[in-house]
């Protein structure tokens, strides 16, 4: 009798936890505002990173060494 619920029941937990993994709790105990807020706040920290990621790619995030003066 087990035999022919196991399946059904190991599938549903999969199914459940794929679910879960997928959608996660984020958005369940927040308002509109705060997940704008949230959202905001993603895209300037993105945004500057990805500022930060481009002076180092281009060698502009220190001053140049090439001379003997102190650069303000």
């Amino acid at each position: 009798m087990i035999r022919r619920f196991l399946p059904g029941i190991l599938l549903a937990c999969v199914l459940l936890a794929l679910a879960l993994t997928t959608i996660g709790c984020h958005g369940l105990g927040e308002t509109a505002h705060e997940r704008s807020d949230d959202h905001s706040r993603q895209l300037r920290l993105n945004g500057s990173m990805m500022i930060d990621d481009i002076d180092a790619i281009f060698q502009q995030d220190r001053p140049s060494r090439l001379t003997e003066y102190t650069v303000r």
